[in-house]
């Protein structure tokens, strides 16, 4: 089931939408402020890495490149300003 991101253009509220199939239509609503106007954010994910540790799901440490939060492409964290 593909999940969308979104954020809310009205309250800046980030959240999810799971859909049953990927032919659906996503008629996404802000859960927070109940509103349509809403863009749809570019999703990331990490296969086997803890993006909080930079580890792979076995321990070893940088075994995957590239970020390792969503907010930058750096693979160095300390760079991020969120």
């Amino acid at each position: 089931m593909p999940i969308y991101e979104y954020r809310c253009d009205k309250c800046k509220n980030e959240f999810e939408v799971v859909t049953i199939s990927m032919n659906e239509k996503v008629k996404a609503v802000c859960p927070k402020c109940r509103s349509r106007k809403v863009s749809k954010m570019m999703s990331s994910f990490a296969l086997g890495k803890n993006a909080a540790s930079g580890s792979d799901s076995y321990g070893n440490a940088g075994a995957s490149s590239g970020s390792a939060c969503s907010s930058c492409t750096s693979s160095d964290c300390s760079t991020c300003r969120r």
